[in-house]
């Protein structure tokens, strides 16, 4: 499967899965583990979109950002949603993991978009998994994935940023999973 040299936004969904899927539906430009004692978190970069898998034993969750004509499985599926506006989300596992999202997409003139895009570029030097695009550079500006993630013993928090210059847009996506009660 190959990514399209120019992912727009309005072609993208928000997803949550209550499953683990094969990495294999996903062109994967970068693999991030994170293990702690109580669970285990995965971070792939799929182009100017990403999947994040959180997982207690056999229990999971995963926040899926993708096109929309990319062919994923509806088992386990408990939402799927456009970028339109802000949306927030929560789910609970009865395996005692809570799942929460806030998702939107902002539109800004040029100049305030190449502002935030250099704040953003100069963040992710430094911090979390940055992806720049450049073979989808437009508007002399580079597509990015960055992906800004704090693990603690008993939380995963991701800030999620991808840059779409030829729309003068960004989708922001904010996670929190959590472990709602002690692992036996």
């Amino acid at each position: 499967m190959e990514t399209r040299a120019r992912q727009q936004v309005s072609e993208l969904r928000f997803i949550v899965y209550n499953r683990a899927l094969h990495p294999e539906l996903f062109d994967i430009y970068h693999d991030h583990r994170i293990a702690k004692e109580h669970f285990e978190a995965q971070i792939w970069v799929t182009g100017l979109s990403h999947v994040i898998g959180f997982f207690k034993q056999d229990a999971a969750f995963l926040e899926v950002v993708a096109d929309a004509s990319l062919s994923l499985p509806k088992r386990g599926k408990l939402m799927s949603s456009p970028f339109r506006g802000e949306r927030d989300q929560q789910f609970e596992h009865v395996e005692g993991i809570r799942y929460l999202s806030s998702f939107q997409i902002e539109r800004m003139s040029r100049r305030l978009y190449a502002k935030v895009c250099r704040d953003l570029t100069e963040h992710g030097a430094d911090h979390g998994l940055f992806v720049p695009f450049p073979q989808w550079a437009s508007n002399g500006q580079v597509p990015f994935s960055y992906l800004d993630y704090e693990a603690k013993p008993s939380q995963l928090h991701v800030f999620a940023y991808h840059a779409f210059p030829a729309e003068s847009a960004l989708i922001k996506t904010q996670s929190i999973f959590e472990l709602t009660r002690e692992p036996s």
